[in-house]
């Protein structure tokens, strides 16, 4: 069925409808489309349910702003399809940073959801548990990839390795779909930022839809100790981790997932069930519920300079977000003149340190006639070719005392840039 659309403050949603029945809405996670939902979880949900999936801003044939892309504007977007389809009140499933967007929607329109299915994801705030700081990387790092290059680097963390190994045809028909409608990176990028500062731990006991958690015990990117932690909290919620199963547990088990979906659906209002009589456990226990503290942060900061590590200060710098006012970069590109530092070697703690931050750091090479200083040509194509590939204006930092040289004379490529001295 072809794609309608619905306007939210100047921003084009799209949205499809299948089937009919009781209306139940799939809010698809970072970087995917509707068009990435598995057919056969779609087919098999259409003959009992009225499913409509949207494609979050950024992605699909949604509009794709520069701004925007928080968690509680993109609840609003879900909002305006249920109003276009005058709908007061739905079913809703929630998958990875769909589950937050699902989590969102329930906090500002708790009556108009009957019941709830989070799926692999998690609320954020002090009790979460992050993904390892490798696995981060490989989700995050997608500068200069095409499409295609995007996907088999991110199947790796989301798929279990079994299921590739056994399935590889299957994940390479599914990336197909995926990259038909690809997501620009400047979108990808928001996206992350904004799951990234999610926190919605503190109405997790305000809940009051009943509300399935599913989670497979594989998953890498969203550890399943953070649904496991979400179900205990949640009233009325029913949990079921599935064996053997990764992040991408709703494909690896389309099955099995459908039949939990629609019998809890279909069950009784608030109804508590025994644990599943497949193997799928109800419980598992948590394997910490505490992040690495300040004092151990600031013990080893000095040694992690020194190896450059770029994974562990991504470590150390989600443990200072989870709980703080701290915001996470938004992929921005951010170029660094040397002359300011002296050499480029002196620049690569402060290139860790922006990365760390959730920005895309570029330094630019010296140049030997210009006192180890860039060539205003040099510079000139840096700019160009970073904003770019990355899709957004980037900020060049300098010293104020080299200002007047590095902006004159004043290259088109300025146009892409904020200029901080």
């Amino acid at each position: 069925m072809g794609a309608r659309f619905v306007e939210m403050r100047g921003v084009k949603i799209a949205y499809h409808v299948w089937g009919e029945g009781q209306p139940l809405v799939l809010v698809m996670g970072y970087r995917l489309s509707s068009m990435a939902w598995p057919p056969a979880l779609i087919e098999q949900l259409a003959r009992r349910f009225m499913v409509i999936a949207l494609d979050n801003r950024g992605t699909g044939l949604s509009d794709k702003p520069v701004k925007g892309y928080a968690i509680a504007n993109m609840a609003r977007d879900v909002c305006g399809v249920l109003d276009d389809l005058k709908l007061t009140q739905v079913h809703m499933l929630g998958y990875s940073m769909g589950g937050a967007i699902a989590q969102e929607f329930v906090r500002q329109f708790p009556e108009r959801v009957s019941r709830l299915i989070l799926c692999a994801t998690m609320a954020g705030g002090p009790r979460a548990k992050y993904a390892s700081a490798s696995v981060v990387a490989v989700m995050r790092d997608l500068d200069g990839l095409s499409a295609e290059q995007a996907a088999r680097r991110i199947w790796k963390v989301t798929y279990s390795s079994s299921y590739l190994e056994r399935h590889r045809d299957l994940a390479e028909e599914q990336m197909r779909r995926e990259v038909a409608l690809p997501t620009p990176l400047h979108a990808a990028d928001l996206q992350f930022q904004a799951f990234a500062e999610f926190d919605g731990s503190k109405a997790l006991t305000d809940m009051r839809c009943p509300s399935l958690l599913l989670t497979g015990d594989l998953d890498e990117l969203i550890p399943p100790e953070n649904v496991v932690m979400m179900a205990k909290i949640i009233p009325a919620a029913k949990l079921v981790v599935l064996h053997g199963c990764g992040h991408r547990v709703l494909w690896e088990d389309t099955r099995r997932c459908v039949e939990l979906i629609t019998e809890f659906l279909d069950s009784a209002r608030g109804a508590k069930s025994p644990d599943d009589p497949k193997g799928n456990q109800r419980h598992m226990p948590t394997a910490s519920d505490t992040l690495t503290s300040a004092m151990e942060l600031l013990a080893t900061w000095p040694l992690t300079l020194i190896k450059v590590g770029f994974e562990s200060i991504a470590v150390a710098r989600q443990s200072l977000l989870v709980g703080s006012a701290s915001r996470f970069g938004d992929g921005k590109p951010i170029i660094l003149v040397p002359q300011l530092f002296g050499a480029n070697l002196v620049l690569l703690p402060i290139a860790v340190w922006l990365k760390a931050l959730g920005y895309r750091p570029v330094t630019v090479g010296p140049s030997p006639d210009q006192e180890g200083s860039p060539s205003d040509g040099a510079l000139s194509q840096v700019i160009h070719e970073v904003t770019r590939r990355v899709g957004r204006k980037g900020i060049l930092i300098t010293h104020s005392f080299d200002m007047s040289r590095v902006l004159v004379p004043r290259h088109s490529g300025y146009d892409s840039l904020e200029v901080a001295g």
